[in-house]
């Protein structure tokens, strides 16, 4: 499958390969074109197409600039809910210390899964630790007020963790609709056919023209590409938030 081959190489590779490929593409769509339309009769409609591209590029640059900050925002999204969710982690773990040996150690299990998600899939195994944890949870009855006080906290950012994890697994679940991407590619083919209809005296500079914009908007559909799936690729949330909590709680077990 096309997607999963993209996400499976560096993004200078796959990149390279779409820009390079649409720029050949509108320059052999140019040099096909050149023949049948005499140079002089598109030469007199200078005006009039640029005009016309002008309109069509603009709604065009606003839908693909839309689109880019959109996905930017869910990437921007999807870090920051690992942060919230791999705090919660260690502060759960942290609170944790103040029941008994037995129920703290039992609580303390919880690991977070990542691997699936490179892989383009939701992971659903977390859940049974964290309702086991729930349980765990539940069924404790503090003896003491100090007790009390750490369950009640401890289950409010149980429930945080609950939405957080919710939140990164949706994130991890949502991209660009098919018909978006249908919108893209017309929209890319119409803006750059379009400056099929100049008339330049040099057909290089026409073919160094046109190649430029469609370099320019393919440019742009691969940062969107990139950040589509946020936990898939070269640029992809890490999960370096979970391994510093990690470390956190191997130098405080070692004090």
């Amino acid at each position: 499958m096309i997607v999963d081959w993209i996400y499976n190489h560096p993004t200078g590779l796959w990149g390279s390969i779409l820009v390079c490929g649409t720029t050949v593409l509108a320059c052999l769509g140019l040099a096909l074109f050149h023949p049948f339309v005499d140079v002089r009769v598109r030469r007199a409609h200078n005006d009039l197409a640029g005009f016309s591209i002008a309109i069509i590029s603009v709604v065009y640059a606003v839908l693909l600039a839309f689109i880019a900050v959109a996905t930017w925002e869910s990437f921007s999204s999807a870090e920051t809910i690992v942060q919230a969710e791999a705090g919660y982690i260690g502060n759960l773990y942290r609170d944790t210390k103040g029941f008994p040996d037995q129920i703290g150690e039992r609580m303390r299990r919880i690991q977070a899964e990542w691997p699936m998600q490179k892989e383009g899939e939701v992971p659903e195994s977390g859940w049974k630790s964290l309702y086991k944890l729930h349980r765990q949870l539940v069924n404790f009855e503090p003896q003491t007020r100090r007790e009390a006080i750490i369950d009640a906290e401890f289950l409010r950012v149980l429930n945080e963790l609950y939405k957080a994890r919710e939140a990164r697994l949706t994130a991890a679940a949502g991209h660009i609709p098919v018909v978006i991407w249908w919108i893209i590619a017309i929209g890319g083919a119409l803006t750059t056919a379009f400056t099929y209809l100049f008339g330049f005296e040099s057909f290089r500079l026409h073919l160094t023209m046109t190649g430029a914009v469609a370099a320019s908007l393919s440019l742009v559909v691969v940062l969107i590409v990139a950040l589509d799936w946020p936990f898939r690729g070269e640029v992809s949330v890490s999960p370096d938030a979970y391994v510093d909590v990690e470390h956190g709680w191997k130098a405080r077990d070692g004090e």
